[in-house]
């Protein structure tokens, strides 16, 4: 099987920034290594790296492919740069238009973030009904929100992989790098950009009271047909008509008595088709589904639905320009008619936000006393204003 693979990985330089003592991007790469590399460069894979626009005026995102190699492919994601903003938006349609181009059995598309777009732009100007039901539905797309603290961001960025009816996840700052790589796993097999199988449980507990096996007769199980499944070595536990049945083992009941006796499957594929299951078989038919096609069960997707919000704070992200050593580069990213709260964010000091007032005397500008921001303060910025000589 031919499948088409991007990788949308955000280099912005809010990625440098620190989480528990470790930069953004170097849990990033461990996260590649470990979980999203193992799962690609398969054969009949075609990889792209996609990074982000260089800006919001930028008519689109640089790509590269990558080598079928896992070593070669880990390397090329090490020697990424951190050093721009997070036009991700923009980024991401680059990547469905690609799909659209490229013939593949599937298409894939991952992205990898640490914010919200930072364009200002609506979900709705950049993908069309017309766009989302003739392409879109077609694609896999998960995205996953690392560390990313602000509510309204988790908020936009679920509401834009649920207009590209994909998954998102959030791989919050205060898991470990462990716990992250758990929900990511997850998250891969759910998705389908994992070919792993077995596929793991739905569910291992089941709420509910122990039934006997005349409620169970009158939910259309038979005691006869479970002791059948027992003889098939289908059902792992020994079906007793004087043992209560847990709401687990009715669960499990229901999932085997449908696929085996209420199907018309033959014997030969309903073994086949649970091979690719873990025992006991703690599954549900409206968490899984058989596709005939690919000859594989998938889990169904569940769909976001929440709504883009405006995030004025994502347009104007600081710690996208702190790679800079330009002494007045803040500046054009602050806007002189709006005012500003002064916060204290991760592993930013007071000492960042010491502000040296100006005043004009005599269209001259004289710089006062500075003084120390406090959290709460508000300020307006304006731009630096060039002195003669300088």
């Amino acid at each position: 099987m031919k499948r088409y693979i991007e990788l949308v990985y955000d280099n912005s330089a809010s990625m440098a920034g620190l989480l528990n003592g470790r930069a953004k991007f170097t849990i990033a790469q461990e996260l590649f290594e470990k979980e999203i590399l193992p799962e690609i460069g398969l054969p009949g894979d075609q990889v792209v790296l996609r990074l982000l626009r260089r800006s919001c005026q930028d008519a689109t995102s640089v790509a590269e492919q990558l080598p079928n190699d896992f070593t070669l492919m880990l390397n090329r994601i090490k020697q990424i740069n951190h050093d721009q903003d997070t036009p991700l938006f923009y980024t991401v349609f680059d990547a469905v238009e690609a799909c659209k181009r490229t013939q593949a059995d599937e298409h894939l598309i991952f992205v990898l973030t640490d914010g919200d777009d930072t364009c200002g732009l609506k979900i709705d100007d950049l993908i069309d009904a017309e766009t989302l039901n003739k392409y879109v539905r077609f694609y896999k797309v998960l995205l996953v929100q690392l560390a990313i603290e602000s509510p309204v961001s988790k908020n936009n960025l679920t509401a834009f992989a649920g207009a590209l009816n994909g998954q998102t996840i959030s791989l919050d700052g205060t898991d470990s790098v462990s716990v992250m790589r758990t929900k990511l796993k997850s998250a891969l097999h759910i998705s389908g950009f994992s070919q792993s199988l077995p596929l793991d449980y739905c569910f291992t507990e089941m709420p509910g009271s122990d039934i006997c096996w005349d409620e169970a007769d009158r939910l259309g199980i038979k005691f006869h047909q479970a002791f059948l499944l027992y003889l098939k070595q289908i059902l792992p536990w020994k079906p007793d008509t004087k043992e209560l049945i847990s709401p687990l083992q009715l669960a499990e009941l229901k999932f085997l008595h449908a696929l085996v006796f209420t199907s018309g499957l033959p014997d030969e594929l309903t073994k086949s088709m649970l091979a690719q299951l873990k025992r006991p078989y703690y599954y549900s038919y409206d968490c899984i589904y058989w596709d005939f096609a690919a000859a594989r069960w998938k889990y169904f997707v569940k769909q976001n639905t929440v709504h883009q919000m405006h995030n004025p704070v994502a347009e104007t992200e600081i710690e996208d320009k702190i790679n800079t050593t330009d002494d007045h580069t803040y500046n054009k990213y602050y806007k002189e008619d709006r005012v500003y709260e002064v916060v204290i964010q991760d592993s930013l000091t007071e000492s960042r936000y010491t502000l040296i007032p100006e005043e004009e005397k005599n269209n001259k500008i004289v710089s006062r006393k500075p003084k120390i921001l406090k959290p709460g303060d508000l300020v307006k910025f304006r731009h630096s204003v060039k002195r003669k000589g300088k």
